[in-house]
């Protein structure tokens, strides 16, 4: 699941160039939010099967002698990563660590980093007083048993700030150790995957790595990675009820006012990317809202027949198509909780800013009154992310018990039953 060592062994090139080839399909829908569309055989996906640690670390190879494939594989290997750790049960949890461990002190280089880090934390959540994050009842933001990591090791939860930070190092608890995992199961290929130009000749010189290579034809392989799903300008409406509140909160006060001040605007589209918005529908949506009237009440007084080159670079840029072409990414759940709330801004965790009269209205229109009055009653006692999580598993019967929402495009992803 980990995939530390690779597999030693022969195999047909006919059913290896299958096996590759149906992995990347099932990668594929699964970033589009589809897996069950797959066609291909599934006996090559089966997890830990010889097919598939063949499938991950023939792509792995491959994926190492174009930074563009690389990041593309990267991104939906990850994303694999992540869909199967939300399946395992809480006693494969220790299962899993000890075999990361396990595997990492069998390499040669468990002196780097990376090895030296997965080993750390993988010991650090074998310990006895800190396996309690496996049990049913364990409080998601539990803030003991602390342990320093180098910062280095996770550059997303620096940026999005869900670990503190001191001298070098970043501190995680017990209540993170998922988010902590998905992050080095990441940092960990990109320490993999780094030495191009070896990769490139390794290669060039195995001819039927060679032909799997062209067969797997690169660039008709590398798909927008904007391309995320099916939201439409059109369908966005009905799929808003399948929205987080804080999410559902900013697209109700979009269509009331058709305007949303500067970070609610940014960090709303960033989601409707995330949840499967391409940027031609993207561009629709915000010219169909910004050319009709705004109402006093909005702090935004653009127009898009005025600004429509501003609007159009600013959309772009978010989709990496502009600029820098950064890989932008939608707020974490800690993130918008922690954030600092000013009068003008829409935004923030219901749970955490709302008063009980104004969480009312926006739940009123996803759930039924039964069972709004039931969770209002709950809601105020639990901490904004469990009960986010909470509210989640009300509004949809087929969420996973092991699920962490940890960003608004988890809950949305779950409503829609990928999760």
């Amino acid at each position: 699941m980990f995939y530390v060592s690779a597999p030693s062994g022969h195999i047909a090139l006919h059913t290896l160039e299958e096996c590759i080839l149906t992995r990347l399909e099932y990668l594929e829908l699964l970033y589009l939010r589809r897996p069950h569309e797959l066609k291909g055989n599934f006996e090559y996906l089966l997890e830990f099967s010889n097919y598939d640690f063949v499938g991950h670390f023939t792509l792995r190879l491959l994926a190492a002698t174009s930074r563009e494939f690389c990041h593309y594989w990267l991104t939906r290997e990850t994303l694999l990563f992540k869909y199967r750790l939300n399946q395992i049960s809480p006693r494969q949890f220790c299962r899993l660590f000890n075999s990361i461990a396990r595997q990492v002190k069998k390499r040669e280089k468990v002196n780097s980093m990376i090895d030296s880090t997965l080993t750390e934390v993988c010991e650090h959540y074998l310990q006895n007083d800190v396996k309690h994050f496996v049990c049913q009842n364990f409080l998601t933001e539990c803030k003991e048993h602390p342990l320093k990591v180098n910062f280095e090791m996770l550059p997303k939860m620096v940026e999005s700030k869900e670990v503190e930070l001191t001298k070098g190092s970043a501190i995680i608890y017990c209540s993170q150790w998922k988010e902590v995992l998905i992050e080095l199961f990441q940092t960990f290929l990109e320490s993999e995957t780094s030495d191009t130009d070896f990769f490139k000749e390794l290669v060039a010189n195995a001819s039927h790595l060679t032909y799997l290579r062209e067969r797997l034809n690169f660039q008709s392989s590398i798909k927008e990675d904007v391309i995320c799903g099916h939201l439409t300008a059109s369908n966005l409406q009905v799929e808003s009820l399948k929205f987080p509140p804080c999410m559902k909160h900013l697209h109700d006060e979009l269509r009331r006012n058709h305007r949303l001040s500067h970070y609610a605007r940014f960090y709303y589209s960033l989601f409707l990317k995330e949840c499967g918005m391409k940027i031609e529908e993207a561009l629709e949506y915000w010219r169909n809202e910004y050319s009709k009237p705004h109402l006093n009440v909005s702090v935004c007084s653009h127009q898009w027949q005025k600004d429509s080159r501003k609007y159009t670079y600013s959309i772009k840029h978010m989709y990496g198509l502009e600029g820098s072409r950064k890989k932008y990414k939608s707020p974490t759940c800690n993130s918008i909780c922690s954030a600092n709330i000013n009068a003008n801004y829409e935004g923030g965790c219901p749970f955490k800013e709302f008063d009980k009269r104004k969480l009312e209205q926006i739940l009123c229109s996803i759930m039924p009154k039964s069972k709004l009055e039931e969770f209002l009653k709950i809601a105020p006692s639990l901490q904004p992310r469990s009960a986010c999580r909470a509210f989640l598993k009300l509004t949809c019967n087929k969420v996973n018990n092991n699920l962490t929402v940890t960003n608004p495009s988890d809950f949305y992803l779950a409503k829609n039953n990928v999760l």
